[in-house]
């Protein structure tokens, strides 16, 4: 039986009961006997069906929990999934950045660094890239020669430092130079910066640097790990018969950055 039938034959039935009780005809006996049992009859009914939906609703939202748990037991496998990527990606990291400790003689265990995240606010508008300004100056304790860096490469060094805002120059720049490794080979160079390419000094001819080889700079302290300058672009014999003329290609593309790391280098 339908809800709408059963409403309709309750309804039929209060409304029988009302006649009977403002009629005559209530007070014979078996027509009271009559109505006493139909009353029996459909308590126990109205009882099961209000149980029943109320059992329905609960069953209801049983489900609907279960489904929202269902969606979130699956984001959050998801994010446990890209969890225990990053951790095995990290770890691949740190034994590559061990390896290369180990092949450039850096000291074991960098202290930890002392760095603040700042904002690219102003770029070297003839095009060259020479220099650009970040948030942050004396207000936040940056100092000249604060390394600046993104997550995988140089950006340059603060050259000079404001109330609350900081010059840095790039490996675009002449006056940037830092020293630096070639790939994992422990000598040491000097890369001094100029625009379209930077150059590697000191590279003897019987070096064995090659083109298209990573280029980084190295904290001769050991305080800070290596980051990438960039890659060797060419090298050719050089005016001098004792050296190489290598030159470098800087990673770096300010204006494709929009934040960028200040890391300490005074200890």
């Amino acid at each position: 039986m339908s809800d709408r039938r059963f409403h309709t034959l309750s309804l039929l039935v209060s409304l029988l009961g009302l006649v009977l009780f403002f009629s005559e005809v209530s007070r014979f006996s078996y027509v009271r006997e009559a109505v006493n049992l139909i009353n029996n009859f459909l308590a126990p009914l109205l009882e099961f069906k209000d149980q029943t939906v109320s059992e329905l609703k609960e069953e209801a939202k049983a489900y609907v929990y279960l489904v929202h748990t269902e969606k979130e037991n699956i984001r959050l496998r998801r994010k446990l999934n890209s969890l225990i990527l990053t951790d095995k990606e990290l770890s691949a990291c740190m034994s590559e950045l061990e390896a290369l400790r180990k092949a450039m003689d850096i000291p074991p265990g960098f202290v930890k660094l002392r760095y603040k995240v700042s904002r690219i606010i102003y770029y070297d508008p003839s095009g060259f890239d020479l220099f650009l300004i970040i948030e942050g100056g004396r207000d936040k304790g940056f100092r000249e020669g604060d390394l600046v860096v993104s997550r995988s490469h140089v950006i340059g060094t603060i050259e000079s430092v404001f109330a609350s805002t900081s010059r840095v120059i790039t490996p675009f720049n002449e006056k940037f130079s830092s020293s630096a490794v070639v790939g994992t080979k422990p000598k040491r160079y000097i890369y001094k910066g100029g625009f379209p390419s930077g150059e590697l000094l000191h590279v003897k001819v019987g070096d064995k640097v090659l083109r298209g080889e990573d280029v980084f700079m190295v904290d001769t302290k050991g305080y800070i790990p290596p980051f990438l300058i960039g890659k060797v672009g060419s090298v050719e014999r050089g005016k001098d018969p004792f050296f190489k003329k290598v030159k470098v290609e800087p990673a770096v593309d300010p204006r494709a950055e929009m934040y960028v790391y200040v890391i300490r280098r005074h200890y």
